[in-house]
Parts: C-alpha cells; sequence; structure tokens
C-alpha cells in the first residue's frame, strides 16, 4: 500500500519556516524587527540594515554571530550624521567635546551622551544657520533621538 503525502497547513509552514530561520540567523526577530524599524525610520531598508552589520562584522574581524545588529544600525546612523554635522559645520562632535555613543543592547540600543553634548550639537547647526529641515532624514532623527531636534 502506497501513502500519498499530506499537503502542509499554513501553519505547519509557519512554524517549519521559523525553525529553519532560528536555525541559520543568529538573531532574535525581535532584535531584527527593531533594526529594520530604525532603518526605515531613516529612509532606509531592511537590505541596508543587514549591510550594517555586515560591514561591521567584517571592519571588527567578527562573525556576524557576535554582532548586535541594532547596534550596527544605530553607529552607522551616528556616523552619517557625524559626517553630515562636520560637512555642514566643521565641528566633529566626537571629537570636539560633545561624545556621544552608541550603546548597544539589542533591542534597547539607544545614545548614550555626558554633560550637554545634544545641546553644543544643537548649537553649532543654529549658529551655522543650518535648518533642521534642510538636514538629511538620517540626521533630524539622530538629533531628535538625542533630544537636539529644534
Amino acid at each position: 500500500m502506497t501513502t500519498l503525502a499530506t499537503t502542509p497547513t499554513n501553519e505547519q509552514i509557519d512554524y517549519a519556516y521559523d525553525s529553519f530561520t532560528n536555525a541559520l540567523i543568529p538573531f532574535g526577530s525581535m532584535d531584527i524587527r527593531s533594526a529594520v524599524n530604525t532603518a526605515l525610520e531613516v529612509g532606509e531598508d531592511g537590505e541596508w540594515a543587514a549591510e550594517q552589520v555586515q560591514e561591521f562584522a567584517d571592519s571588527c574581524g567578527m562573525k556576524i554571530d557576535d554582532c548586535d545588529p541594532c547596534y550596527c544600525v544605530y553607529d552607522s546612523i551616528l556616523q552619517s550624521a557625524r559626517g553630515e554635522i562636520e560637512d555642514l559645520t566643521g565641528f566633529d562632535f566626537l571629537n570636539d567635546g560633545a561624545e556621544i555613543d552608541t550603546a548597544g543592547n539589542y533591542c534597547c540600543t539607544t545614545y548614550d551622551w555626558r554633560d550637554e553634548a545634544p545641546d553644543t550639537i544643537k548649537q553649532k547647526l543654529i549658529e551655522a544657520e543650518i535648518e533642521f529641515a534642510d538636514l538629511s532624514q538620517k540626521t533630524q532623527w539622530f538629533l531628535s533621538e538625542i533630544e537636539a531636534n529644534y
């Protein structure tokens, strides 16, 4: 007697899909969703977020498994904002007294700073007569995250 294969249900396919991706992807789904959400908020997409993780791993000589995808996305945004602000004002906040760090903690990744760093950055932009609306989406998002939007 020959047994015919049964067609899997959508629930079985979803479970098998989740099992497959969990075996291959070292990050939790919430970490991936958070990294992708942040990428979308700054006008990028999931592929861009994945590229940031890959580039970070390559530049640090790490395995992707050891990376925090949210940290990689946040730090890439910080570096982009840093470059734009320096180009517009001549002020490199990471080297000129207004240091801001990316505090990686997967879904809880954020920026960390001391003292008046956000106010200093905001003041430099205002002094250079740079309108908030004229900044890139990444830099606007970054400034909002450090409470320096104006």
